[in-house]
C-alpha cells in the first residue's frame, strides 16, 4: 500500500503535482489541456525568482498525475480516483492522509518536533491496521534524516506554491502585466518597512552622540541600579518593535511566525505595564498621606528602633549567654553609632518623601516594571546601614575564622602551602607555639561574641536579600512573560504547533477511516523554558543550603547580577 498526501481544500479534477520525493505529496491541481501544458507551467514557475527559495527547501514541483472527482461519493474529506505518473504507487492500492494548505499570511503552519526523525507515534490500533506503510522509512539512496522536516516543508509551502502558478497563469494571458492584489500588497509592505528603517536610520545618526553619552552612563552605572538596568530592557524592546517587522525569505513560515509573536508579545508585555502602571500611580496617588505615614512609622520602628533593642538586649548577657563584656559594648555602641547616624540622616530626607513618592508616582506611569525597578533601588537605599553593619560583622568573623584554621594547622604541626595549594607537615619552634596558643585563647575567647553580632546581620541581610529577590523575580517575569504566546494557544494553537500527530475520522459510510495531519499545541514546557531556566538560576543563587553556607564561611551574602537574568530571558 502506497501514501499520497492530500490537501484538505483541493477537490476538483485534473493534472495534479507536488513532488515524489520523500513521499508522494500533491500541492494542488492543475486545470489545463494536456500534462505537456502543466509541465510547463511548472518549469517556468520553478525558473522564477520568487520560487527558489521554496525549492530550495521542498524540491523541484511537477507533475504527478491524473485526478477525476466523482459527484456521487460523498465525504468530509476529497476522495478522487489519481492516475500517478511516477513513482511506486502506480501497480499499488492508494492510502490518503490529508493535510491542511495553510496560507503563508495566516502564519499557520506545520512544526516537526525535536525527538528524532520520526514524524509520529502511531499508537491507534485502527490507524495501524488501515495504515500498512510507512512514509519515514521509504528507500531511497538520499540521506533520510531530513525527509520528515522535508515533507514538512512542502505541506507548509503547497498554498505558495500554488499562489505562485495563479500569478505565473495570470502573466501568461495578459499583455500588461498587472500584479495581483497580494503582490501589491507586499510591495506597499515592502515600501513602507524601507520608509520607517530610513526614519529610524537618520534618528540615530542625528542622535549619535546623544546615544554614545547615554550608553557610557548606561554601561557603568546599571550594575549599581535597576532603575536604568529597566531603562535600557524598555529602550530594547521599542527598538525590537521599531525594526521587528522584517522580510523573510519566501516559503519560511516558521521565521515569519517566530517574528511576528515576538513582536506582538513585546508590544502586550509592554501595554499591560502601562495599564497595570497606571492603575498603581492611582492608587498611590488616593493613598498618598497614609502611606507616607505608614511608611515613616514603620521603617522607624523595623529599621532603627527594633535594631537598637536588640542590641542592648544582647549587650545585657541575654538568656545566661556570658558574651566578652567589653567586645559586646564595643559592638553594640559601634553599631548603634552607625545606625543612630543613619537615623539622622533618615530624618534629614523625610520632608523630601512626598517628592520620592512623586517620582514613583512618574516612574509608574511608564509601567508597573518601572515601579518595582525603583523600589529595588529604595530597598537598597534605605537598609544601607543594614548592609554597611553587615560587611564590618562579616569581615572580622571571617578575618577570625581564617585566624583559627590557620592556628588549627599549626597545632597539627601543619603549614600551608601557598604555591602548591596545599597544606604539608612544618617544624615550629617553642617561641611559634607559645604565640600560637595565646593567639588561640584569644580567639577562643572571643568568638562566641563575634558569632553572636555576625549571625543577628547575617539574619538581617538574608532578610532583606529575599525581599530584593522576590522583587527581581517579578521584575524579570513581567519583563518577558509570554502572554500573546498563551493567547495564540487558546486562540489559535496553529500558529505556534508543537508536534504532528494523526487524526482518525470514521467515513461517511463506515466502511473505512480519513486520516489527517494536524498540530498539537506548543507544550507549556516549551512555552515557559525561559521561566524555568531563569528559576534554576534564581533557585540556585537563593537556595537556602547555600546561604548558610556562605554564612558559616563568613562569605559575603550578596544579589544575584542581573546579567544572569537578562541573558537567560534574551536567550
Amino acid at each position: 500500500m502506497s501514501s499520497i498526501f492530500w490537501p484538505c481544500d483541493v477537490a476538483r479534477s485534473g493534472f495534479c503535482y507536488g513532488w515524489d520525493y520523500p513521499g508522494l505529496c500533491v500541492a494542488g491541481v492543475l486545470e489545463v489541456e494536456g500534462d505537456s501544458h502543466a509541465d510547463a507551467l511548472l518549469q517556468r514557475v520553478a525558473h522564477s525568482a520568487e520560487a527558489q527559495a521554496l525549492i530550495k527547501i521542498c524540491g523541484t514541483p511537477r507533475v504527478l498525475g491524473r485526478c477525476v472527482f466523482s459527484s456521487f461519493v460523498r465525504s468530509s474529506y476529497p476522495q478522487p480516483d489519481v492516475k500517478i505518473f511516477c513513482g511506486p504507487s502506480r501497480a499499488c492500492s492508494t492510502a490518503y492522509i490529508y493535510y491542511h494548505r495553510h496560507d503563508a499570511n495566516s502564519l499557520r503552519f506545520y512544526a516537526l518536533g525535536s525527538n528524532g526523525t520520526r514524524l509520529f507515534d502511531l499508537q491507534d490500533e485502527v490507524l495501524l491496521s488501515s495504515l500498512k506503510h510507512d512514509f519515514t522509512h521509504i528507500a531511497s539512496s538520499r540521506s533520510a534524516p531530513n525527509t520528515g522536516q522535508i515533507l514538512v516543508n512542502q505541506w507548509n509551502s503547497a498554498k505558495s506554491l500554488e499562489q505562485f502558478i495563479k500569478h505565473e497563469q495570470r502573466v501568461q494571458t495578459t499583455v500588461v502585466q498587472e500584479p495581483n492584489a497580494r503582490f501589491k500588497e507586499a510591495s506597499k509592505f515592502t515600501a513602507i518597512n524601507k520608509k520607517i528603517q530610513c526614519t529610524i536610520d537618520r534618528v540615530e545618526s542625528s542622535t549619535n552622540l546623544f546615544w554614545g553619552v547615554t550608553s557610557f552612563v548606561f554601561v557603568h552605572s546599571r550594575e549599581f541600579s535597576v532603575v536604568v538596568q529597566q531603562i535600557e530592557s524598555r529602550a530594547r524592546k521599542l527598538r525590537r518593535l521599531l525594526r521587528g517587522v522584517q522580510p523573510v525569505p519566501n516559503g519560511d513560515a516558521r521565521l515569519k511566525s517566530s517574528q511576528y509573536i515576538e513582536f506582538y508579545n513585546t508590544l502586550w508585555i509592554i501595554l499591560n505595564d502601562l495599564i497595570i502602571g497606571i492603575a498603581l500611580r492611582q492608587f498611590l496617588r488616593q493613598d498618598r498621606q497614609a502611606f507616607l505615614h505608614h511608611f515613616k512609622l514603620i521603617f522607624e520602628d523595623k529599621a532603627v528602633y527594633k535594631i537598637r533593642q536588640i542590641l542592648l538586649w544582647l549587650d545585657s548577657w541575654p538568656a545566661g549567654l556570658k558574651l566578652n563584656t567589653e567586645l559586646s559594648r564595643f559592638y553594640s555602641h559601634s553599631f548603634m553609632g552607625l545606625i543612630a547616624l543613619w537615623n539622622r540622616g533618615f530624618q534629614t530626607v523625610t520632608p523630601l518623601l512626598p517628592m520620592l513618592l512623586s517620582a514613583l508616582e512618574l516612574g509608574s506611569a511608564f509601567g508597573v516594571t518601572m515601579a518595582f525597578a525603583m523600589v529595588c533601588d529604595l530597598v537598597c537605599v534605605f537598609m544601607a546601614h543594614v548592609q554597611l553593619c553587615y560587611l564590618v560583622s562579616v569581615t572580622v568573623y571571617g578575618h577570625l575564622l581564617r585566624l583559627a584554621a590557620s592556628l588549627w594547622n599549626l597545632f597539627r604541626g601543619r603549614r600551608y602551602n601557598v604555591i602548591r595549594n596545599r597544606t604539608d607537615p612544618w617544624d615550629y619552634d617553642v617561641d611559634q607555639l607559645l604565640l600560637g596558643t595565646i593567639l588561640f585563647t584569644l580567639v577562643a575567647y572571643l568568638f562566641p561574641t563575634v558569632l553572636v553580632y555576625y549571625i543577628l546581620f547575617a539574619i538581617m541581610r538574608v532578610s532583606t536579600i529575599l525581599v530584593y529577590a522576590s522583587l527581581e523575580t517579578a521584575l524579570a517575569f513581567m519583563n518577558y512573560f509570554p502572554l500573546f504566546v498563551l493567547m495564540l494557544r487558546v486562540k489559535d494553537p496553529q500558529r505556534s504547533p508543537g508536534n504532528l500527530y494523526m487524526r482518525v475520522k470514521p467515513t461517511d459510510g463506515g466502511s473505512g477511516v480519513d486520516v489527517c495531519v494536524e498540530n498539537h499545541p506548543l507544550p507549556l514546557a516549551v512555552t515557559f523554558s525561559q521561566y524555568t531556566e531563569l528559576w534554576k538560576r534564581l533557585a540556585k543563587h537563593y537556595h537556602p543550603f547555600r546561604l548558610v553556607w556562605f554564612v558559616m564561611l563568613g562569605r559575603v551574602l550578596d544579589t544575584i547580577p542581573r546579567t544572569y537574568i537578562h541573558g537567560t530571558a534574551m536567550g
